[in-house]
């Protein structure tokens, strides 16, 4: 019985560090937080609404893992993106590649640190928009690496959206030479025309295949909030089977 509840635990653990969909490379475990004004991605996968998403995200990191000295890359992509023609095959969209983040004095809760950046590129952000006519819940992963000084990239390399489709991030990791991602998170947004959410963003994204406007606002505050019911229901249920 002992072994058996050990084992649950430790999936329990597992699942609760996972911080990327199942299946994705690079595989993260340790959260970045991401925040859209009010609106914060709670659990991994989370379902948000495609207003609250409408423009570029502040994102924090614990406290433990930066440093005056540091600097960031944030990286967002589509993993969902429809097939083409007859293809089967779901494809990937670099919605954001922003460089230069650093810590802030700002501390938000959980002892995090909100990270600044004063770019908006080399791939300046594109909101989520999956169309009406998918069925599927696009899942948005974000990935934040530190920045090596031997970073080649510039705003040419993602002038369009046909050098954003099709994205590979560990061939990109390879090219550039880049580390596992410290911190990592992901969310999902269905077609649904409409939907609201806890915070003040606002604004629709449209698109065929995926892809809406840039917009980029402000950010208005709102540390992230914590929700633990799926967490807490997982635990009994466990317990349960173990008893």
């Amino acid at each position: 019985m002992y072994f058996t509840t050990s084992v649950l635990l430790a999936a329990l653990v597992s699942i609760a560090q996972a911080q990327t969909p199942k299946g994705f490379t690079p595989s993260v475990n340790t959260k970045l937080n991401v925040m859209f004004n009010t609106t914060s991605v709670a659990t991994p996968g989370e379902l948000l609404p495609k207003a609250a998403t409408s423009s570029q995200p502040q994102l924090g990191l614990s406290s433990a893992q930066v440093s005056s000295a540091n600097t960031f890359m944030f990286v967002m992509m589509d993993l969902d993106v429809p097939p083409q023609g007859t293809n089967t095959t779901r494809r990937t969209l670099l919605h954001a590649m922003v460089t230069d983040f650093k810590p802030t004095q700002q501390k938000l809760s959980n002892n995090t640190v909100l990270l600044a950046s004063t770019q908006k590129g080399p791939a300046a952000y594109i909101a989520p928009g999956p169309p009406a006519t998918d069925p599927v819940a696009h899942r948005y992963v974000q990935l934040l690496f530190q920045q090596p000084a031997t970073l080649k990239v510039q705003a040419s390399d993602f002038s369009d959206t046909s050098k954003r489709i099709g994205f590979d991030i560990n061939a990109f990791m390879k090219t550039q030479g880049l580390s596992a991602p410290l911190a990592a998170n992901f969310f999902t947004v269905d077609g649904k025309a409409s939907g609201s959410a806890s915070g003040t963003a606002t604004g629709t994204a449209t698109g065929t295949g995926g892809i809406a406007k840039n917009t980029l606002q402000p950010f208005t505050g709102g540390a992230s909030r914590v929700e633990m019911t799926w967490l807490a229901g997982l635990v009994g249920g466990l317990a349960f089977m173990a008893a």
